[in-house]
């Protein structure tokens, strides 16, 4: 099924304001008359190969079949990666460069699609394009062609093309290209012996960046040309501080090469060992067997910019200690991947761009700002979604708290000591303010947004917001009272 912008809009407004809808709250909300909206309705159903995906329903509106529209979903991507122009050049795309330096007949590579020479010539000029961009070259001689250039731009590329246009599915089918049972078998097996050693899992999506590497460099040994007298171009002064900097990751990277040695049955280069370390510290790992250097600065303040500038944009405090930790684990690596062009593919982008538009703007916003500030490569949409992804999870975990408001007669003194006893009792509640009763009567317009007030006196006035009596000194059946009252308003 495909649809158009206003009909895929459509759709969206469901997700993001309800399953069911009204035509007209569809017309406010797409801004058009509710004609248009009928009639879009109608050719998104008539579309469907699954039957009617928005159904209407008297007296409720229409409602969106979630599980149809699903299933058109799950297909529209399978059709998509299976037939089209763009797709048939990156299956050739990769045929070559798993292949380079070797020269392929043109014959070879094209006869499964039935193309005239006029097409096939178009293909091979957008090929020599798209490469060329990376410093390699399409080399023609007679009827055969082959892609030449620096070792590591080539991988680059293929790992490109297998992240962005490809997903692995359970049977680790990708593109025309199957991995035999062995090979997906040892490669699992690494990937064990990698967390095994870490201590610590690796987490999605850097396992299945690390497994599409090693899938890369068995099938250059298979169908390439890495040779074990292959030269390798010596390391630079920063590269060799980084491998100091993460020496027992870098030993982790030996040990796995060897493993692949004897799997491959030949001595790979040495350059394969610094390819596979680059790829293990441009991911997120909880290293809890490997100790690893101080951190880095420059993280560090990107780190800090990011959550005060997003604080900001957002209007609530996200810049406390355990956030900064968190989402420096994530910087870090990213920092690594940004200055080595290294991709992680963020397959969820397109519903955190729909969910969590606002914020998803935000960290887009100050993302552009980063590089400006800090003099890195762009940050990618991908790498942006991930970014919002933590932001997300701050808000939540901020809007969850159940905010409390502490109050006695004088506002000092006893009210101070009931706060440290009521956080030691509850560190989850945030505590929002504590003063005298007389204060609150005065400023209660300001406190619109509380869920629960402790006071250790009686208040004469009627509340709109739950209260709850208890004694300054905040004893163990106080606690009990208040963990009641907190169930009740859940």
């Amino acid at each position: 099924m495909q649809l158009s912008k206003r009909e895929t809009q459509l759709i969206e407004l469901f997700i993001k304001h309800g399953m069911t809808l009204t035509g007209q709250e569809l017309a406010e909300f797409a801004n058009v008359s509710t004609k248009t909206i009928y009639r879009t309705i109608k050719k998104i159903n008539e579309a469907s190969d699954q039957g009617e995906i928005i159904v209407a329903e008297v007296g409720k509106g229409f409602r969106l079949d979630y599980d149809k529209y699903l299933s058109e979903s799950v297909q529209k991507r399978q059709d998509e990666t299976s037939q089209g122009p763009r797709e048939r050049r990156n299956a050739i795309l990769l045929a070559l460069l798993f292949k380079s330096p070797r020269k392929v007949l043109i014959q070879e590579l094209f006869s499964p699609y039935y193309l005239s020479d006029t097409v096939i010539s178009s293909d091979l000029t957008r090929i020599a394009d798209f490469l060329s961009e990376y410093r390699l070259k399409l080399v023609k001689k007679d009827q055969r062609i082959a892609v030449e250039g620096n070792e590591k731009a080539i991988r680059k590329v293929v790992n490109g093309l297998l992240s962005t246009n490809t997903l692995w599915d359970a049977d680790f089918t990708t593109q025309k290209h199957k991995i035999s049972a062995y090979d997906i078998n040892f490669i699992t097996s690494l990937l064990e012996f990698i967390e095994n050693q870490l201590g610590s899992g690796i987490v999605y999506p850097y396992n299945m960046n690390i497994f599409s590497h090693i899938y890369i460099l068995i099938k250059r040994v298979r169908e390439g040309e890495i040779r074990e007298d292959q030269p390798f171009e010596q390391l630079d002064e920063e590269e060799k501080k980084l491998i100091n900097r993460y020496h027992e990751l870098y030993r982790l990277s030996e040990k796995v090469i060897s493993k692949m040695n004897d799997y491959l049955n030949l001595l790979l280069p040495e350059s394969e060992t610094f390819y596979l370390f680059q790829y293990l510290i441009s991911s997120r790992i909880e290293h809890d067997q490997i100790k690893l250097a101080p951190k880095s600065q420059t993280a560090l303040n990107m780190t800090d910019y990011f959550s005060k500038r997003m604080s900001e944009l957002m209007g609530i405090q996200i810049d406390q200690q355990p956030n900064q930790q968190d989402l420096y684990e994530h910087v870090e690596p990213m920092l690594y991947r940004l200055k080595n062009e290294i991709i992680v593919k963020n397959d969820l982008l397109g519903d955190i761009k729909l969910e969590y538009a606002e914020i998803f703007n935000q960290v887009q916003q100050v993302s552009q700002e980063v590089q400006e500030v800090f003099q890195v490569n762009p940050i990618s949409e991908d790498e942006i979604g991930f970014l919002t992804l933590y932001f997300v999870k701050y808000k939540e975990m901020i809007d969850a708290k159940k905010r409390v408001l502490i109050m006695c007669s004088s506002g000092v003194g006893t009210s101070e000591l009931l706060k440290v006893k009521v956080r030691k009792a509850f560190p989850e509640l945030e505590i929002v303010d504590v003063l005298s009763s007389r204060q609150y009567q005065k400023r209660a317009e300001q406190y619109q947004n509380i869920d629960l007030i402790l006071t250790t006196v009686h208040l004469n006035t009627e509340l709109q917001v739950p209260s709850i009596l208890v004694n300054s000194m905040f004893t163990k059946q106080d606690e009990k009272r208040v963990k009641q009252m907190l169930g009740e308003i859940e």
